[in-house]
């Protein structure tokens, strides 16, 4: 299990994370929403370890051990694994380099060019992906559903535990978001949690969701189960924390 006890998180001296407890079991699969503004993404991006977000006070723990010490790639190594909204490009680091090196880092193994290529090889196959991408600089010149598409190629390598999609719908047109969610609602499993962050609800029509947690301002004002989402696209958030 992944847990927040009581966190909160400041940055530039300013509380954006008040004291929230959340739980996040393997099997089951949560979903983050609130307003933009509301800390969905902060609080990603804190449970993966990103420095520009300190931890004022409260613990992050997996399998009750705290993990607010570890660096992001010992979080990694733990099964945490974060789908960014906006996918960033690097130039100078090749896909397959980097690959290779997230996978050998989580194995903890030193594979050959040749046997990492006959690993990597038969799942971009599978996912559409034009192998000759390998040789690119990683995500430079991609588009949208590319870069998803290689974000899934991670996943497919990594194998994590506790899965954020924090708003994965960014940056594809309708087609090419349908897609995606198909391929990572396939990912979906027992030994796995899926927590979707949005505001946009169609992901939710490929990745059923157990519970549902509203922030607003930081804090969680609401948390219930999938017919919360139904609450919500109706009234939108007016008054939801009173109902």
């Amino acid at each position: 299990m992944l847990s927040t006890k009581n966190l909160s998180v400041e940055v530039d001296n300013k509380i954006i994370i008040d004291s929230i407890s959340m739980n996040f079991e393997l099997g089951k699969n949560y979903c983050i929403i609130g307003k933009n503004g509301s800390g969905k993404s902060s609080l990603a991006m804190t449970i993966m370890g990103h420095p520009k977000y300190i931890l004022s006070s409260g613990d992050i723990l997996v399998d009750k051990k705290s993990i607010t010490k570890l660096d992001p790639h010992e979080r990694a190594k733990l099964g945490i694994f974060v789908a960014f909204q906006h996918i960033p490009e690097i130039k100078w680091i090749k896909l397959f380099e980097f690959l290779k090196s997230i996978y050998d880092a989580k194995n903890d193994i030193a594979t050959s060019f040749l046997s990492f290529k006959n690993i990597v090889k038969p799942i971009m196959e599978e996912l559409s992906i034009n192998v000759e991408f390998l040789r690119r600089d990683l995500n430079v010149g991609f588009s949208g559903g590319e870069r998803r598409k290689i974000e899934i190629l991670q996943l497919k390598l990594l194998e994590p535990k506790y899965i954020f999609l924090d708003e994965i719908d960014s940056g594809l047109d309708v087609d090419a978001f349908k897609s995606v969610a198909k391929m990572m609602a396939k990912l979906n499993h027992e030994k796995n949690s899926f927590i979707v962050i949005t505001h946009i609800f169609d992901i939710l029509k490929h990745i059923p969701v157990d519970q549902v947690y509203v922030l607003e301002k930081g804090k969680i004002i609401k948390e219930w189960t999938q017919e919360l989402i139904k609450k919500i696209k109706k009234e939108w958030f007016t008054d939801i924390q009173k109902n």
